[in-house]
């Protein structure tokens, strides 16, 4: 390794490590996961990732394996950002290259912060509309295309992005965007690299188009390479939906136009307290047809956690009890907001505590997240880690899925809690467990057999909001036909024909290697959502 190193530093101007403490430093994610890198390359320039890139590549010519994973902050919660061969971190491409007002797009690097781009983009009187992680990189947004708290709203991340550049993994350079089908036949006619990866889509698509078609009719599953259904539409061909949810494995994105929103206007939020769950459903039901811009849900029993510690949210003057916290927000302007509230209030069974957010509480409703970040980083018997985040449960079998959560508590003898969004059908549940221990690791691998089951049978999806990388896909893979994985395989191949980005994530996951790499140590910092 450290003749690789020393050659890749020769041909960059960016610098490729391999020194263990380094190594180390890239070996874990959010996941459970934890894989000890070989190296560590930073780049200064996409014509670095270039000639990393056809390094590898050029080594798997030779039948030498150095696997390629793209990463920026660290944040996937399935293990994809984390692999045995070359890391790349992202963290040098984190600049706003160009911003046009007129147009409202932004030309940003991939990775530029989400937190860091709003904050600038604040000051021009523009945002980009995704309620998620500000620590998350706008490249890991679209590798993941997680489900944000705002999405019912404005879209999430997959209706921003107009156009990308990437890198292929033999190191050439494309420009993903979308392309009438005369201009895309013209593309497929060039007898360059581009032109052969837009000639093998164009057959995949006609190969496969009736597994494609049935694979339309599951819009709340990001298993696989999804987005095959969006490549072609109408009169347009565009390559760049394969990118969401692909999780670094058809390609590098090194640059993003993508276009921005006015900001909204001042909004107030809504906190309801139920303690009868059919009631609450009855209630966000009723919430979700007013269009809100978040509708997030909480188990009280979190609140009464953080109480425990010290943590006791203002906005409540009662003993809390076991029920469902409710946080409402509208984004409206005054007016709609205004009645939509009143709408609310007038639908809320009698006795149900609520507050109304006021200029003089606004501090006292970021009680709530606070009291969600004590309950996840609790001195307990282990870590409330994210093992399978980001599930779809549909709107109409929530309350079976709280039922089933119940029954799932006393077969494991853990306190399994929810929170997430009502909205998005989005929803976690983040059990005790401390890796250290072989028998909670087996617990682990108990959750995760029993979760699937529980949310399969509320017909629900463990990739409704968010794809596999290697966790999920244990679970998920198995559901997959023959066709369908034909399909997904033969994008892999038309992208990456010697398999080095980021294999065993998404269709390569095995279950002794994920054993294997099982974390047997606490992931060092704070845990988040």
């Amino acid at each position: 390794m450290s003749k690789l190193a020393e050659y890749l530093n020769r041909h960059t101007i960016g610098n490729v490590f391999d020194r263990p403490s380094i190594c180390q430093k890239y070996a874990t994610d959010r996941s459970i996961l934890e894989i000890m890198p070989r190296l560590v390359a930073v780049p200064e320039s996409t014509d670095d990732i270039r000639k990393l890139l056809r390094f590898s590549d050029q080594l798997a010519n030779r039948d030498f394996s150095l696997p390629v994973t793209v990463r920026g902050t660290g944040l996937d919660k399935t293990g994809a950002s984390i692999g045995e061969g070359m890391i790349i971190s992202m963290e040098k491409f984190s600049h706003i290259e160009e911003i046009d007002l007129r147009g409202r797009l932004v030309r940003v690097q991939p990775g530029m912060t989400l937190g860091a781009l709003n904050e600038a983009l604040r000051l021009q009187g523009v945002w980009l509309p995704v309620d998620y992680n500000p620590e998350a990189t706008i490249g890991g947004l679209i590798a993941n295309c997680p489900s944000d708290d705002a999405a019912s709203r404005y879209g999430g991340i997959y209706q921003y992005i107009e156009r990308a550049e990437v890198v292929l993994a033999n190191g050439e350079l494309v420009q993903m965007m979308p392309l009438s089908l005369h201009a895309a036949e013209t593309k497929a006619g060039e007898d360059t690299p581009e032109g052969q990866l837009y000639r093998k889509i164009s057959k995949i698509l006609d190969k496969y188009d009736d597994t494609i078609l049935d694979r339309s009719m599951r819009p709340f599953d990001a298993a696989g390479y999804a987005n095959i259904v969006k490549v072609r539409e109408r009169h347009s061909v565009n390559l760049l939906p394969l990118m969401f949810a692909s999780q670094g494995t058809l390609g590098v994105i090194s640059d993003v136009i993508l276009r921005v929103e006015p900001l909204p206007p001042e909004s107030r939020r809504l906190l309801v307290s139920f303690h009868d769950l059919k009631s609450a459903q009855r209630f966000l039901n009723f919430v979700c047809d007013l269009e809100p811009a978040t509708v997030k849900i909480c188990d009280l029993r979190i609140i009464d956690n953080a109480a425990d510690h010290g943590k006791k949210p203002e906005l409540f003057v009662r003993k809390i009890g076991r029920g469902m916290l409710v946080l409402i927000d509208f984004g409206y302007g005054r007016f709609r907001l205004g009645s939509r509230l009143k709408r609310c209030l007038e639908v809320l069974p009698p006795g149900t505590f609520y507050t109304e957010e006021t200029p003089e509480n606004a501090d006292a409703f970021q009680c709530i997240d606070n009291a969600l970040m004590t309950y996840l980083n609790e001195d307990g018997r282990g870590e409330r880690s994210p093992i399978l985040d980001d599930v779809f449960v549909p709107t109409m079998h929530f309350s079976d899925f709280l039922d089933g959560l119940k029954g799932l508590e006393d077969t494991l003898g853990l306190e399994l809690p929810v929170f997430g969004s009502f909205a998005t059908s989005n929803y976690y549940v983040r059990p005790d467990l401390d890796c250290r221990s072989l028998e909670d690791r087996k617990r682990m691998m108990e959750f995760i057999r029993l979760y699937t089951e529980l949310v399969e049978s509320c017909h629900g999806s463990l990739t409704g909001n968010g794809p596999e990388g290697r966790v999920k896909a244990l679970m998920t893979s198995k559901a997959l036909g023959v066709g369908e994985q034909q399909l997904y395989a033969s994008i892999k191949e038309a992208f990456d024909p010697h398999n080095i980005l980021n294999p065993k994530v998404k269709l390569g996951a095995d279950l002794k290697d994920t054993l294997h790499h099982l974390r047997t140590t606490e992931r060092g910092g704070i845990i988040t959502v």
